[in-house]
């Protein structure tokens, strides 16, 4: 088994993923409201930085960027027709401002349901 992880910046692709997805069989799932950091990482790349304007910056650091966090447990056979039907709803991944998409092992899952 395997955690598939999608940090979808491109929030009002939801519904039509999740149409998508059940329709490939993947019906239980859990959306988590997220903040993405890269508009605020990019205030830090400044080189004109002074310790004021730093500690400023530190201070107000906002994280403004919506995304939702969208996590499956999934068997073996389920990841690539899952990525499948993501990458076909969100349109080319490696493209800015799309979404993250990684897998982790599940060694131990309990309480799935059917």
């Amino acid at each position: 088994m395997k955690l598939l992880i999608l940090i979808l910046k491109q929030t009002e692709l939801i519904s039509d993923l999740n149409d998508e997805l059940a329709s490939i069989g993947i019906h239980h799932g859990t959306i988590i409201d997220a903040k993405s950091m890269t508009s605020g990482l990019r205030a830090w790349s400044d080189d004109s930085i002074i310790i004021g304007g730093l500690m400023r910056r530190a201070k107000n650091f906002e994280y403004n960027e919506e995304c939702k966090m969208l996590m499956f447990v999934l068997d073996e056979d389920q990841i690539e027709p899952t990525k499948d039907t993501i990458n076909n709803v969100i349109g080319d991944i490696n493209k800015g401002g799309t979404a993250v998409m990684f897998t982790i092992p599940i060694d131990y899952a309990e309480g799935l349901g059917e």
